[in-house]
């Protein structure tokens, strides 16, 4: 049967036309993908709580009964209402903790930021990881708003961005690209392989945590873990 080793939802704005195609390009044999959108939004945080947590309900229903494990693939509430995500989806995978969780496994102590957003946004993300306990080498980002604009990226643009700054990037223990609508799978890997360092992506990320929750092996491009 479809998804007969493990099916994973997730959850992703509308406008994210990337994390699919990464979950799919790293999905083991006997394990399927199912997706759902919720409304794209502005800014990190929702200002109608009440709104917000209707959505994750309704969204979660269309979801919970395909799904062993769910993907929570957006930033949208999670820095101050993720209490209110993870009270409605048990369980769930949030990219950033899963970032933040590999991190601190492969003992990263001090991390280099790339980002497809402008420079505020970018600093919204440098800020997170300062205050997850990392120290911060550089960062750097593409200047881009919409999520299709930036799923549109190619791999060697984001790939560059990260060589560009290469002095910064090489201070650090591992390097963290941000956002779940940036396709990251290819770049991810050529980066580990010619910087022999640690890639870390949202995406990547999330899909490791989630096949921990279902126990099945899979790849994780960028980086190493038993």
């Amino acid at each position: 049967m479809p998804g007969g080793r493990g099916r994973i939802g997730v959850i992703i704005p509308a406008n994210n036309a990337a994390m699919e195609y990464d979950l799919w390009k790293m999905a083991p044999e006997g394990v399927t993908i199912h997706v759902t959108r919720m409304k794209p939004t502005k800014g990190c945080e929702p200002t109608d709580v009440e709104a917000f947590k209707q959505e994750i309900k309704e969204t979660y229903y269309l979801l919970h009964e395909v799904s062993d494990v769910i993907i929570y693939g957006r930033t949208y509430g999670t820095h101050k209402h993720g209490n209110i995500i993870k009270e409605i989806i048990k369980d769930v995978v949030i990219p950033e903790e899963a970032v933040v969780e590999i991190l601190r496994k492969l003992g990263v102590k001090k991390v280099w930021v790339g980002t497809p957003y402008i420079k505020e946004r970018t600093l919204e993300e440098v800020s997170w990881i300062r205050s997850q306990g990392f120290e911060v080498t550089g960062f750097d980002g593409l200047g881009k708003i919409k999520g299709v604009d930036i799923s549109n990226t190619p791999v060697f643009t984001i790939y560059r961005l990260v060589k560009r700054n290469l002095e910064d990037v090489l201070k650090a223990d591992a390097v963290y690209i941000a956002c779940t609508a940036l396709s990251t799978f290819e770049a991810s890997q050529y980066l580990h392989e010619d910087l022999g360092m640690p890639i870390v992506t949202e995406n990547v990320a999330a899909m490791w945590k989630a096949l921990q929750k279902i126990k099945v092996k899979g790849i994780t491009p960028g980086f190493e873990l038993r």
